[in-house]
Order: C-alpha cells, then structure tokens, then sequence
C-alpha cells in the first residue's frame, strides 16, 4: 500500500507549520510496534487561506468503525481552501492497530482505547496513542468531534453527544452538538479515559458523534456524518453556510453514575444466538421482552428483559454472544 504523505514524528507537529492555502496529508509517528512496524496515524489538514478557528476531527478511535473514517476523507477532498477562514484537521483512523485487526479494542495490547486517556508516553501502543493525542493534538483545536458508531456487533441511534461541563466550555459544547443537527442530542456526566475527556482536560469543547454502525458504511449514514461536520465547519465560521440552533424534540442530559456508559446493562445471560424482539428506537416498557438467546438445537435458554422503560437507542445484531455481552441499552426519556 503506497501512500505519498510526508512522515513526522508527532511530537515535532505543529499545524502553523501547514502554509495558509494548502492542502497536506502526514503520518504522525509515535513508535515502533512489536513486530517492528510503525505506530503512526494519518492526517489530513486543509487550512485557509484566512485565518480562523481549528475544527479537529478523529475516526478510528475504534477499529470497528468505518464512518468517522470515510467522511474526514471525503470532508477533506471537498473544502476548498481558498474559501476557508481556518482550518479542517482530520484523523481519519487514530487507532491503527484496532483498524488492523477490524477489532473495537488495539490488536496488539487488547485495550480500548476509548477508555484509557490520558494514556502513557512509556506504556504499550494504545496507550502511547493516547497520550500522544492528549499532549500533542488536541491541545491545538478550538474545537473537537469524535465520531464513532456501532461497530461490527451493534447497531446504534444516531446522536450528538457530550460531556457535561461548567462555564463556557459546557455551553460550547452543547451548542456543537446542537449544530451537528442530529435528532437526538445527549448530555452525559463526564467519565473518565474518554477522548472528550482528554480534550476537556485541555480545555478544548468537544463532541461525540454516534452514527449507526453494524459493520457497515451505508451511503445514507455517510450523509448525515459529512452534512453534519460541514455544520461544525459552518459554525466555527470557517466555511460558509447554515446550521441548527434550536435543540432538537430529544435534547435532554442525564446525570447518573454511569450515564452514558451504554455496555453495562441488558447482559446476556448465557452463551448462544441472541434474535432481538425489538428495533432500534422502538418504545418499550420495563419487563418487556427485548430478544431470547437460543441453543443451536433451537431451545429457548433465555429471554432478556427490559429493566426500565424508554427507547431502544442500542442493539446487538451480530447473532453469536457470548454470557456477560451486553444486547440492548435502553435510554429513559424525561
């Protein structure tokens, strides 16, 4: 695989070294990895002619979603710089061992990378990935999207998420997701080992994006991703055109102790097939039946209830779990 981008090592990487009115693609270098390959993750920067705000963008961050990567691409063949106040700066995949492997978790050290910022500059690659994001990347954005999606297991609701915050950087933050223009906007409490978190600890705003996932890349989610950071764009002033800034009907924050976390309920409770019940988004109440995990020879080993009422904004659709997998998450609507 053949690609002409100039090599940098990360920590030496500073976007004023882009000239204004230019196009570049870069591999950021980290270290080596085990076997002796590089650990490295592309970029691509468009920055204006005019000076203006950095929007970051990340893909990858697991290796499972395909998405985020494919609209920074795209985002960035399109802008044309010469009509640009600022500056594009795209990730399209962070975690190149996770893409490596089509795994959510790093190839190599089986990590999720989206738990474990601020990371290590010693520590094995998905940590050194991490702290490096922290130290030398983000630190640089006014303002930061992270996209994601459901992965090769799950199907999820398309929403704009973020972490709740005080002062401006809170509001920043909810008026970016806002803007995305997504029908549902989330507000969660701020976990720890979060790629927004590492952005919050800069002082960066940022957002989260969930787009639907399964393994896929659909033309129609594309769409939504790529009209979605051209809003961000738009907001940040640095291309011209409209965006949101009314709340949509579901823009709610909910502040419990693991909001936002969504592997950690509806738990198979054996091993075998699991066929959901429901759809996503469905309406659903507490007791009812989300899907059954089944034996091969077709006996019925288990039926998964809802444990609270509201919509099915999570889904497992891969068949094969495993007892522990989480199959469903349930969002309560005020």
């Amino acid at each position: 695989m053949q690609s002409h981008a100039k090599k940098m090592n990360l920590s030496e990487f500073q976007l004023d070294s882009v000239p204004p009115g230019t196009k570049q693609r870069l591999h950021l270098f980290l270290d080596y990895l085990p076997d002796g390959g590089e650990l490295k993750f592309p970029a691509v920067i468009a920055r204006g002619e005019r000076q203006g705000k950095i929007l970051l963008c990340t893909g990858g961050v697991h290796g499972d979603e395909y998405e985020g990567p494919v609209t920074i691409m795209d985002i960035f063949e399109e802008l044309d710089v010469s009509t640009m106040r600022g500056t594009f700066f795209g990730i399209p995949v962070l975690n190149g061992p996770a893409f490596a492997a089509g795994t959510r978790e790093g190839g190599w050290d089986h990590l999720n990378l989206a738990r474990i910022f601020p990371g290590s500059p010693t520590g094995s690659p998905s940590e050194r990935i991490a702290h490096g994001f922290r130290e030398y990347v983000v630190g640089q954005a006014d303002l930061f999207v992270d996209l994601h999606a459901g992965g090769n297991r799950y199907a999820i609701k398309e929403f704009a998420g973020y972490q709740i915050r005080p002062g401006e950087l809170g509001l920043r933050q909810k008026e970016a997701a806002i803007a995305f223009g997504l029908d549902l906007v989330w507000g969660t409490v701020t976990l720890p080992g979060r790629s927004t978190s590492a952005a919050g600890d800069r002082n960066v705003p940022a957002i989260y994006v969930e787009l639907r996932g399964e393994g896929r890349c659909c033309p129609d989610q594309l769409e939504k991703a790529k009209r979605g950071v051209r809003n961000i764009l738009a907001y940040l002033n640095i291309i011209e055109g409209t965006y949101p800034t009314n709340a949509p009907e579901y823009c709610f924050e909910t502040v419990g102790e693991e909001s936002g976390h969504l592997q950690i309920e509806h738990l198979s409770p054996t091993s075998g097939l699991f066929v959901p019940a429901v759809q996503l988004w469905d309406e659903v109440e507490e007791g009812d039946i989300l899907g059954q995990v089944r034996h091969p020879d077709g006996a019925i080993l288990a039926e998964v209830a809802a444990e609270k009422s509201g919509r099915v904004l999570f889904l497992r659709t891969l068949p094969l779990v495993f007892s522990g997998d989480c199959v469903a998450y349930v969002l309560e609507l005020p």
